[in-house]
């Protein structure tokens, strides 16, 4: 599913109506009869006697709400309507709707002033539904003064709330809520979603995100050269391999895992047993020497391979003269996790990349190293994952953790396209970016995630769909979901507070079976 920016949407729009002539009126009636369609479906009571507040602004968004209004007048249901800008504002397809709306009996109310504040809270107490349509995506300034009195007595009146694309005062392209923003049980969106209802705080304002069609044209992102996109469980399903009945363990690829150190041997065992329960055949953990019965006692099915640590529990270099008979098979590789920051860690990493051309997913600790050269990035042959935080993001770009958080999709597009690697950056909404400027924007997902070892998880999971035959930027996307996934499902068995990086491993079988079953539906 395509996901778009308010510039990119308004191109859409301008394109439907300039190059194929269907007149704006025609949208904004589309998405009027979409949006009452919703209300019909989640709050059919008030189509006997219900009292609905529609809240209009004087651009598009609030020609939206009168047309919604005009709908559910029509429908028979008691409709009070609030302008929240005086009537010689409204111009075009808003103020046609608005004449229309006049025309045919509907009462509007201006808030202009206290007394009408006054009015509007009188009524808010005996309605039953509220439409926002105040403001649409591309709010670009606070909202304050009245209307931000209004969204705020809105917002504590308890009242079920229907946005109209998307929560007035949430910005439509980085999801910053713009002084004051109404938080919605619903939304629905027209035509595609935007990024301001994934990225936080807007995710949270939304409520249930409904995406309905307008009758814009099939190919209308495509044409306009749309690269964000999200994906949910239907096409999830699409995408994922069938196993072959004749497979066995050489078929499902071969993972070689570097990771783990005194102290952190946790995140190497996460890792490689994530590989595992995402599918590869074979799993090898090359770790510390010293740490290896440790390793053993921990995990039955991966496998070690000791490598040189000179007894203390950290590799050092005498580890590089064994890289070559260890990666000698592997189809891909992850390391990082728990690999700690003694020098032997740097070597080992600039020879891999120097001598090696196998598939890399970097984490943790290898990042953290190669961030002191990241040029061997974009020097090696070939593909590299990182899957950074923004704490270890803003180490690789030499930004602070407050410029990485305020801009993750301009963040990781940036370092992917400067290093030619993807990047995967960690956060209440993963980014995921690639060389050409493809941004994918994980849905799944939840706070409980944010828990050590978590990330530890991601990282096997997306190596074995490397070693499964996956290209490594969708490898990314599909490792993201399905770890989102497992950690959805962890919360409903244990709750987000005390959720661990072991309950989302062991949910990763349900989910995969989950989504081969919707498979075999499709």
């Amino acid at each position: 599913m395509y996901i778009v920016t308010p510039q990119e949407m308004r191109e859409i729009d301008n394109r439907a109506i300039e190059d194929f002539g269907i007149p704006g009126i025609v949208l904004m009636e589309n998405a009027a009869i979409r949006t009452v369609d919703l209300i019909e479906k989640e709050y059919l009571s008030i189509f006997n006697g219900g009292k609905v507040l529609v809240l209009v602004g004087c651009g598009n968004n609030g020609g939206d709400g009168l047309a919604i209004a005009r709908h559910l007048m029509l429908k028979g249901v008691d409709v009070e309507t609030f302008l929240l800008f005086p009537e010689d504002r409204f111009s075009g397809d808003a103020k046609v709707n608005l004449d229309i709306y006049t025309r045919l009996g509907g009462s509007i109310q201006v808030v202009a002033d206290e007394g009408s504040l006054l009015m509007l809270e009188e009524t808010i107490g005996y309605g039953e539904l509220v439409v926002d349509s105040i403001f649409g995506t591309g709010i670009d300034r606070n909202i304050e003064g009245l209307i931000m009195e209004v969204v705020e007595k809105i917002n504590h009146s308890g009242i079920p709330i229907v946005a109209v694309d998307i929560p007035s005062g949430i910005n439509g392209r980085d999801g910053k809520a713009m002084g004051a923003a109404i938080r919605a049980n619903h939304t629905v969106s027209f035509g595609y979603a935007k990024r301001g209802h994934l990225l936080y705080p807007g995710r949270e304002h939304i409520g249930k995100l409904h995406t309905v069609p307008i009758s814009l044209p099939q190919d209308s992102a495509q044409a306009i050269g749309v690269k964000s996109f999200t994906i949910n469980d239907k096409e999830m399903a699409l995408h994922l391999k069938k196993r072959p009945g004749d497979g066995h363990k050489g078929a499902f690829g071969k993972v070689g895992v570097i990771a783990g150190s005194l102290g952190m041997t946790g995140a190497a065992s996460l890792t490689s047993m994530a590989a595992l329960r995402g599918g590869a055949g074979l799993v090898t953990l090359g770790c510390p020497a010293s740490l290896v019965p440790i390793f053993q006692s921990k995990m039955t099915e991966v496998m070690t391979y000791p490598l040189e640590d000179g007894g203390i529990g950290h590799l050092n270099r005498n580890a590089i003269s064994q890289m070559d008979e260890f990666l000698r098979d592997k189809d891909v590789l992850a390391i990082g996790p728990g690999l700690g920051l003694k020098s032997g860690s740097l070597e080992i990493l600039r020879y891999i990349l120097e001598e090696f051309d196998i598939s890399i997913i970097m984490d943790a600790d290898a990042l953290n190293n190669i961030s002191k050269d990241k040029e061997l990035l974009s020097s090696y042959r070939g593909s590299i994952v990182i899957t950074p935080h923004p704490g270890e993001m803003a180490r690789l770009t030499g930004l602070s953790i407050e410029e990485v958080v305020a801009s993750p999709i301009e963040r990781a597009v940036d370092f992917a396209r400067e290093m030619r690697i993807t990047v995967v950056l960690k956060g209440a909404v993963t980014v995921i970016a690639n060389p050409d400027g493809w941004i994918y924007m994980n849905p799944s997902g939840n706070s409980g995630m944010g828990t050590g070892g978590s990330g530890d998880v991601l990282t096997g999971l997306i190596a074995a769909l490397v070693a499964q035959g996956y290209p490594p930027y969708n490898a990314a996307i599909y490792g993201c979901y399905i770890h989102g996934r497992a950690g959805d499902y962890a919360k409903e068995k244990w709750g987000e507070t005390g959720m661990l990086a072991g309950d989302i491993l062991e949910e990763l079988p349900l989910v995969f079976k989950d989504i081969y079953s919707l498979k075999q539906g499709l």
